[in-house]
């Protein structure tokens, strides 16, 4: 099964998917110490800085998120975001059937279904 996929994939999809294979084999050595690695930074916005326009608050506290490429933000007590999903819609989303056991075998997630908000929640 996994030759016949390979006969549908690019030489160079092939190249990288061997060497993929071979790095996941390896038992890669870790010099870092996990404990020296810092934590990222948690925010705790006001009221007034959140509830107005949230994403507004992200792009300020984005240039110190940025510098450990996450960041926790704990949302004021007592924030209620709006409902912003039109679940009556008929516009469709794409899934994907991810079966992880399968890309140890060079195997990339299939496409799944197409479905309706609605759709999904049968």
């Amino acid at each position: 099964y996994v030759q016949s996929l390979a006969q549908h994939r690019s030489r160079s999809e092939e190249m990288e998917l061997k060497i993929a294979m071979e790095n996941s084999k390896s038992v890669q050595s870790r010099d870092t110490n996990l404990a020296d690695i810092p934590f990222g930074p948690v925010f705790h916005p006001s009221v007034e800085e959140f509830s107005q326009d949230p994403l507004k608050y992200i792009e300020a506290i984005r240039p110190l998120a940025e510098k450990y490429g996450i960041c926790k933000i704990v949302p004021p007590a007592g924030w209620d975001p709006p409902f912003a999903l039109d679940v009556d819609s008929d516009k469709t989303f794409s899934t994907k059937d991810q079966s992880i056991h399968r890309l140890q075998e060079g195997i990339s997630f299939g496409d799944g279904k197409d479905y309706t908000i609605k759709g999904y929640q049968k």
